[in-house]
């Protein structure tokens, strides 16, 4: 019932769209200049434009919000406004999982998410997410350009869906409401994480025990007791307010953490070929500067957390690295592909 749901109120959006745009078919929408593109940009003209409903899954005070306004304003201007991204924050028009599934069957949405909730539709690539896999920033870009990379986003796209971006997002650490020092530490707490196999794995690494839910619910399931602590980088932390209920930041650093954004690449193929070029340049060139804005705000985050009383506490990695060479025996992913991604990434 709620996928019969979501699919009539993004059906009922298209049609709104395609009034706001002046007519068409699904695949290029007149733009008569009444529909507002993401950030400051403005249609002009009689432009064959494509609308498309960005499910963004944080809210607008997060740092990203403006960074992606500003990158799909970019691909807006370079596709000579035949392509534009609307953002519904805080996951206005549903799930991920359920968005990422609209677009596979051509819906004209995009979803922001990681490779976890990929593994649906390709299961190989949750490897991207293995904790300790990734070792720096700009590991993130090698591997989505890296051969074995695009023969895992090539299967990706025969599933209905086209990842046009893999971008950093940030390291990832623990915040609990009591002191950790070690592994053992994390064995009686409750440690909030999505509903995909390599969420639960990540708490496993940690020695956690996993409790899913939303990420929209995770300061109301930490404040009742739900859980006792969660795990992100630090503007998705700071932005949700986990630090007036979570005094402590682990620095685990457990994962290097990426924002993958997808469409239904059924309508990526029907777009004209100027937006497709563009919103390949774009995101691609977006890679390095994602790395600058995180580093920035991250300090800036940490800081303010500082301020508002949180500790950061840094601990031994050693034994959650050890637990995490056995992530491979946890997926069933084609047999040596733990290790030919590590090769690719020069590991």
């Amino acid at each position: 019932m709620k996928k019969k749901l979501l699919a009539l109120f993004l059906a009922t959006l298209m049609v709104l769209s395609l009034a706001a745009c002046g007519g068409g078919d699904s695949g290029a929408k007149t733009d008569s200049g009444d529909s507002k593109p993401s950030g400051d940009a403005q249609p002009s003209g009689d432009v064959e434009c494509t609308t498309i409903k960005f499910n963004f899954s944080k809210s607008t005070t997060d740092a990203t919000y403006a960074w992606w306004s500003e990158v799909l304003d970019r691909v807006y201007e370079e596709s000579g406004h035949t392509v534009k991204f609307e953002i519904f924050p805080s996951e206005a028009l549903g799930s991920i999982p359920d968005t990422i599934e609209s677009a596979s069957k051509g819906e004209l949405v995009m979803a922001d998410g990681d490779l976890a909730y990929l593994e649906t539709y390709v299961p190989d690539l949750s490897v991207g997410m293995a904790p300790y896999l990734m070792q720096k920033p700009e590991d993130i870009q090698k591997f989505w350009e890296s051969e074995i990379g695009e023969k895992l986003f090539g299967q990706l796209e025969e599933k209905g869906i086209k990842c046009i971006s893999m971008s950093y997002f940030g390291t990832r650490n623990t915040m609990t409401n009591s002191p950790v020092h070690s592994r053992a530490d994390f064995g009686k707490l409750k440690i909030r994480c999505a509903s995909a196999a390599m969420w639960n794995e990540v708490v496993r690494v940690l020695g956690g025990n996993a409790t899913n839910t939303a990420w929209s619910e995770v300061y109301q399931a930490i404040s009742q007791g739900v859980a006792d602590g969660c795990e992100s980088p630090l503007s998705a932390l700071y932005s949700s307010k986990v630090q007036e209920v979570c005094k402590y930041c682990i620095e685990t650093e457990h994962c290097i953490a990426s924002t993958v954004l997808v469409m239904s690449n059924e309508v990526f193929n029907n777009l004209p070929q100027q937006a497709q070029d563009a919103i390949t340049k774009v995101m691609h060139e977006y890679c390095d500067e994602a790395i600058q804005n995180v580093n920035t705000a991250t300090e800036e985050i940490r800081q303010k957390m500082i301020d508002e009383g949180v500790e950061f506490i840094q601990v031994d990695k050693a034994d959650f690295i050890a637990a995490a060479q056995d992530t491979p025996n946890y997926f069933n992913w084609t047999p040596g592909l733990y290790d030919e991604v590590k090769a690719a990434l020069g590991y």
